[in-house]
């Protein structure tokens, strides 16, 4: 049967309007699907427009006037915020946008913390509203983010200036106790974890302990919200868990499979989280690629994201020369993998996220040309690709191992992370797109493949709640 088609969320447009040249102001269009909901009249979008962006090349800057797009908000097609009016990006070197196709590619190199859908009635992400209520505490009703300019007031005005390097040190420490509370959350999931799984073997063996934590507030506020209070688990009281639930995983099984399911579940979603975590701060550091080497290692699940396809790893650190897979002074790759229906085999050469993509300087106006780092690193895995292709015969012999096949050999390059600028995103996709012999992926796209697994997970997770739920309900 075939598959439903889902259709996409109503969306708006964007009417521009000259102002003189080289400014552009833009006004909101909301759909129809979203004035119906709203009990307005559908059948006359145009008598509700409303202003949500200027754009002005000639004095470098754009103009963003938050509007609130949530068809059932009481405040619908009015100010997001109650007080602040309106953000202003100055000295950012956007350019001019003169119609929609243009305004989406430049909201799309805004700076982090912002909305980049107008859709969405752009302004802040909701992480970073505590700007806007710290803001509107304060009495400003607008705000200037100026990248050449110092932080100043105009209290007069009710305008406050904010230097771009210091409105990212806010969003960096904002980003810091989302992380530091996130951490502590995992600690209560953990605590919470050991606690259901002395219940299932034996609470008066193993008896319940409170969460260990550090006297802050964040991590006394997150306690709070759970019943446990202290937990320190030895080496030897792990191994003793987990011995004593896989001995009796059949019986758990057949007494109480839904708790089982739950458990083994949350025992995934807590695992997924670390290394999400551990994989974000490690690309914060400058590591050596083994460090990178040891993770993909220990995590080889990740290698399976990289393909389309199931795979198994067959070593890593693999030569490719013509001895044995495990031989020295041969070309070396750092994971050799296979096809696990038709042994196909698989490179994946593993670099480290600080690896530059592009050249600093543009090649031509608007383009920018692979780096000496990411056309070298290329030219490495397609050698070891010919290597391990001209002497698979001569491995297979010398290792015993004769179901692996090189009929198209994938090769896959982690390097770098996706650049910064509209320009070199372009570029970069550009080059990477007609390398069709390696598959390049940058570590932040890496990182946000295990966050929407994370995300899937736990959208099943809910799913099966309200399910079950549901039952318990009839």
């Amino acid at each position: 049967m075939a598959n439903p088609i889902i259709p996409d969320k109503p969306r708006g447009i964007l009417l521009e309007d000259e102002q003189h040249p080289g400014f552009y102001s833009f006004s909101f269009v909301p759909p129809k699907e979203k004035l119906r909901d709203a009990g307005l009249n559908e059948d006359n979008p145009m008598s509700y427009i409303v202003p949500i962006l200027d754009v002005n090349a000639q004095d470098n800057y754009i103009q963003i006037f938050p509007i609130n797009t949530f068809a059932t908000h009481p405040e619908f097609l009015k100010y997001k915020y109650p007080k602040l009016k309106s953000i202003t990006l100055s000295n950012f070197d956007f350019g001019l946008a003169t119609n929609q196709g243009e305004v989406e590619e430049m909201l799309d190199i805004l700076p982090s913390g912002f909305v980049k859908d107008f859709n969405y009635g752009l302004g802040f992400l909701k992480d970073f509203k505590f700007i806007v209520d710290t803001l509107e505490e304060l009495d400003f009703e607008h705000l200037v983010i100026d990248k050449d300019g110092e932080t100043s007031l105009d209290e007069e005005n009710k305008i406050i200036t904010l230097k771009y390097s210091d409105y990212d040190e806010i969003r960096k420490g904002i980003n810091r106790v989302s992380y530091a509370t996130q951490k502590t959350a995992r600690k209560v999931k953990r605590a919470s974890t050991y606690n259901t799984l002395c219940f299932f073997i034996d609470d008066k063996k193993f008896p319940q302990k409170p969460l260990d934590i550090k006297d802050t507030y964040i991590e006394r506020s997150i306690a709070k919200a759970s019943d446990i209070r202290d937990i320190n688990i030895s080496e030897s009281e792990r191994k003793h868990i987990i011995k004593t639930v896989s001995k009796n995983a059949r019986k758990i099984l057949g007494d109480d499979s839904h708790s089982l399911v739950k458990l083994k579940n949350e025992i995934e979603l807590v695992s997924l989280e670390d290394l999400m975590s551990n994989f974000s701060e490690m690309i914060g550091k400058k590591l050596a690629e083994d460090k990178w080497q040891d993770l993909f290692q220990e995590n080889p699940f990740i290698l399976n994201l990289l393909f389309g396809y199931p795979i198994i790893k067959i070593q890593d650190q693999a030569s490719v020369g013509g001895r044995k897979l495990s031989g020295k002074g041969d070309k070396i790759t750092d994971f050799l993998s296979k096809n696990v229906k038709t042994n196909n085999t698989a490179i994946v050469e593993i670099k480290n996220p600080h690896a530059k993509l592009l050249n600093a300087r543009e090649y031509r106006e608007g383009v920018f040309s692979p780096s000496g780092e990411l056309s070298g690193s290329l030219n490495q895995t397609l050698d070891q690709r010919y290597k391990l292709q001209k002497e698979i015969a001569t491995i297979k012999e010398n290792t015993r191992n004769y179901d692996i096949e090189t009929f198209s050999v994938h090769c896959v390059l982690v390097i770098g992370t996706t650049p910064e600028g509209h320009d070199e995103r372009k570029s970069f996709e550009i080059f990477r797109r007609n390398s069709k012999d390696v598959d390049v992926i940058t570590f932040d796209e890496v990182l946000e493949k295990l966050k929407q697994l994370h995300e899937f997970l736990t959208s099943e997770n809910l799913e099966n709640k309200e399910d079950s739920s549901h039952e318990q309900n009839n």
